[in-house]
């Protein structure tokens, strides 16, 4: 005996599946949510944040946002999270030098010997301490120019070529000195300029501050809290339990001076160099790799 299902019986039947099909999706998706937002919560009460790490008022934590990575491999999640906290200078390196040039070593030698000395002089003058000023760089170098000679060759023929010739020697001095009152930097690289006059050179200057170390680990507690709350919340989001922490790398972490500053080292003409230092950016970054330990939701069955 065969049996048939009506058409319009079939039709509801399909419907009927279809609905019951939708409402399952439904309720795992709210069961998501759910869990997301509890999480969350804890999240927020457990997770040490930004502020919770606060120097001073000047110093606050930056969370950044284009060292983040994450990526999944063999059962594991890396995240890779940057922090940096802002800090003072309170000292500035000063890298001064004098440059000596003449038609030979013995004369550029004694040029660079008297315009170092009085540098030396001067900014001790200007309040830096002895102690904190130390010779960095010395050397002796051809000054050289290049010339269009002719050749003539065993054949008769002639050709013409290009070389260097020495025409003189050029001898550099250079010490580093450590302002540690930031207001007489400016006062400093005048003093040395008026000194040394036209062989003057201000190879570079920097800012820095003693106490790093306290901003750095700050940095990195921030970065580590952040890297966690990430790791969470794909956790939450893609429905898999959060491991413990199976490896851990520590990145590059010097300080960046942030604001720009001005080095002019006009002096002699009445005005003082201006030198505006900015904050320092201590950073860290971290990667950080967690386990995955299984789902928190059932597969449907069958699967």
């Amino acid at each position: 005996m065969k049996y048939s299902i009506h058409p319009n019986l079939a039709k509801y039947v399909g419907v009927a599946t279809i609905l019951l099909a939708a409402l399952g999706i439904a309720t795992v998706l709210l069961s998501m949510d759910r869990a997301t937002a509890s999480s969350a919560t804890q999240s927020a009460g457990s997770v040490p944040v930004a502020a919770n790490y606060s120097l001073s008022d000047a110093r606050v934590p930056v969370v950044s946002q284009a060292d983040t990575s994450v990526g999944f491999t063999n059962g594991t999640m890396t995240v890779t999270r940057s922090a940096s906290v802002a800090v003072e200078p309170d000292h500035a390196i000063l890298n001064l030098g004098v440059e000596g040039i003449a038609s030979t070593v013995a004369s550029a030698r004694q040029t660079a010997a008297e315009r170092m000395t009085a540098v030396l002089e001067a900014v001790k003058q200007a309040g830096v301490a002895e102690d904190d000023i130390a010779t960095t760089m010395f050397e002796i170098a051809p000054e050289t120019e290049w010339i269009e000679e002719e050749v003539e060759l065993a054949n008769g023929e002639s050709l013409r070529r290009s070389r260097s010739r020495i025409v003189g020697y050029a001898v550099r001095n250079g010490i580093e000195a450590i302002v540690r009152d930031l207001d007489t930097v400016g006062d400093v690289i005048d003093a040395a300029a008026i000194a040394a006059g036209d062989t003057f050179r201000v190879p570079r200057i920097n800012f820095s501050a003693d106490d790093q170390a306290t901003a750095l680990d700050q940095a990195r507690r921030v970065a580590a809290a952040d890297a966690r709350r990430v790791a969470q919340l794909y956790a939450n989001s893609l429905g898999f339990i959060l491991g413990p922490v199976v490896e851990m790398v520590e990145y590059g972490t010097s300080p960046v001076l942030r604001a720009d500053f001005e080095a002019a080292a006009q002096s002699g003409y009445g005005v003082t160099t201006p030198i505006i230092p900015g904050d320092l950016d201590v950073s860290a970054t971290v990667e950080v790799s967690f386990a995955i330990l299984g789902a928190t939701l059932p597969l449907p069955s069958g699967e």
